[in-house]
Order: C-alpha cells, then structure tokens, then sequence
C-alpha cells in the first residue's frame, strides 16, 4: 500500500502506512517539518521501508531528518527504527533508558517477537535491526528537544510498556501519545480502550493518564488513529474504563472465578461500550495483561 499522508496540524503530517497484519490495525507514524524534522513512531521495519520509498516519492527528503522518536519499543512502533537508522546517516534515535539497551542490542526483542508473531515474523513485520551505541540519544524524564520554532518535551510514562515516552509539542500543544491513552479503532473511534498487553502494569497507567492530561494538550495524536480535539472527554473516558477494569477483575478474583470468567465480563462491559457485538483483536486480547497484574499483585490490591 503507498503511503497515506495527511496535515493533521501546523507542520504536523500523518503518515499511514496500511494495516498491521497481525492485529488488523493501522500503522501510523507522524512527521513534524521544519528547519530540524523529525520522525515519531516508525513502526516495523515493513512500515519504515514503505515511509522510506512512499516520503521519497512525495518529495518529503528524510536525509534530513534529525531524529527518529519511537514512544515505545514495541515492533508496531519501533521496530524500525534500526532499519532506518541503516539508511539514513544523521538523525539520531532518541529512547527511553529501558529501550535503548534493547534497540542497541536487539537479541531480547528478536526472541520475544518469535515467541509473540512466531519464528518467521521479520517475512511479515521486516527485520529488526540493531542501532549502532553512537546513534542512540538516551533520553530524561522532562527533557526537551530543541528543534528551531518547535519543542518537544518528554515524557517518561510507564504502563503500557516501562519503556514508554510520550511528547509534548510546543507548536501544535498537541501530545504524542503512543498507547499511553488508550487505543482508538476504525470501530470504536470514541473509546479509548486500555492497551494491557502483558508484562503492564494498570496503576501505573493510571498515573500516567493523570500526569498526561496535566500538560492540558490542546489535540492527542493518538498512534493508530490520529489526530483528536477532544481530549479532555477523551482522557477521562479512557481513565473510566481503567478504573471499571480494576472494578471487574477485583470482584472476579474475590469471587473465586477464573481468567475466562472475567475476560468474559470485562468484554460484556466493554462490547456495551463500542456498542458492537466484538471487539477488534487488538482490544480483546489487551484484556490479558489487566487479569495478569492483579493475579500476581492481588495481596497488595
């Protein structure tokens, strides 16, 4: 698929690059322009060839690029950075100090991707290629990127991965979210669903949700959907549906029922939600993570 691109906000374009195969969602990386461009959320290293031809095509030059900012080190976001790393010779890799050892050294994420999406998973998602030490910019909680007439600060915002940043625009007052706020589907756009992949850790996300919505962002680009303005409803939506969650697995586990069981009612709740009979894959299988944490924490719950 050639790479949709479209202006979201003041030098600020999404870039779609078709559907996830594993998932069935979108792959979405976002291009800041100006005198120091920048390239947040590559995704796998499928995704960042087809950004690589389909930006060149369009005339978007990324050998001018400065910086390649994945939120997260999750293959769907990051897994190509290496890969471009490999073609383009300036930007720098800006990660989170939990990230970058597993980007510079990619033998954990290789084996944890094959145990995941299976052993042949680069013929679907492409290869993951390591980044040289010298390329990696390790980044600070709180630390801001300077970029001519545009900031971007970071950050740190564990939950969904202890690895997660998120970054805040001085230009747009928009936030780059990752999946720190939830995930918005084609069929569920209004509702932003808890992202609970296991290892997660829900207080944390929690705080984090908390930690996001004081930087009172003006618009969220959110990382499989897009660009959004009501962030206020949005942000204390996903933070209900957290706190319902909480709600739900606390009674269940009380109650003796077993994993099934209250996977069962956390997707009747949630089916309720998106008013729709099922959820997207992505969603249903985020449920996991929730019932995992509190399983292993429910002494200290």
């Amino acid at each position: 698929m050639a790479v949709q691109i479209k202006k979201v906000a003041q030098d600020t374009y999404l870039l779609d690059c078709g559907k996830d195969p594993f998932f069935s969602i979108s792959n979405i990386a976002y291009f800041l322009g100006g005198e120091m461009p920048v390239l947040i959320d590559p995704g796998s290293g499928t995704a960042a060839a087809e950004l690589l031809d389909g930006m060149g095509l369009l005339g978007i030059d990324l050998q001018r690029l400065s910086y390649i900012i994945p939120t997260h080190i999750h293959l769907d976001h990051g897994g190509g950075a290496g890969y471009l790393a490999q073609r383009l010779p300036k930007p720098k890799v800006v990660l989170h100090p939990r990230g970058a050892t597993h980007l510079i050294d990619t033998s954990v994420l290789v084996r944890g991707a094959r145990l995941i999406f299976g052993q042949n998973f680069e013929q679907v998602l492409g290869p993951v290629v390591p980044i040289p030490e010298e390329r990696v910019h390790v980044a600070s909680d709180g630390e801001v990127i300077r970029l001519g007439k545009r900031e971007l600060k970071i950050i740190f915002s564990p939950g969904h991965a202890v690895h997660h940043i998120a970054l805040f625009d001085s230009l747009t007052k928009g936030l780059f979210c990752g999946d720190a706020l939830g995930f918005l589907s084609e069929s569920m756009p209004d509702v932003p669903f808890p992202v609970g992949l296991s290892p997660f850790d829900p207080r944390a996300y929690v705080e984090t949700i908390d930690k996001l919505a004081a930087l009172h962002p003006k618009v969220v680009f959110y990382a499989h959907h897009g660009a959004r303005t009501e962030v206020d409803q949005l942000i204390g939506k996903v933070k209900e549906i957290c706190q319902a969650f909480d709600d739900i697995i606390h009674k269940g586990i009380k109650a003796g029922e077993d994993d099934q069981q209250i996977s069962q009612r956390i997707l009747d709740y949630s089916s309720g939600l998106a008013q729709q009979a099922e959820l997207p894959v992505f969603a249903r299988v985020g449920i996991s993570g929730y019932i995992q944490y509190y399983r292993n924490h429910r002494n200290n719950s």
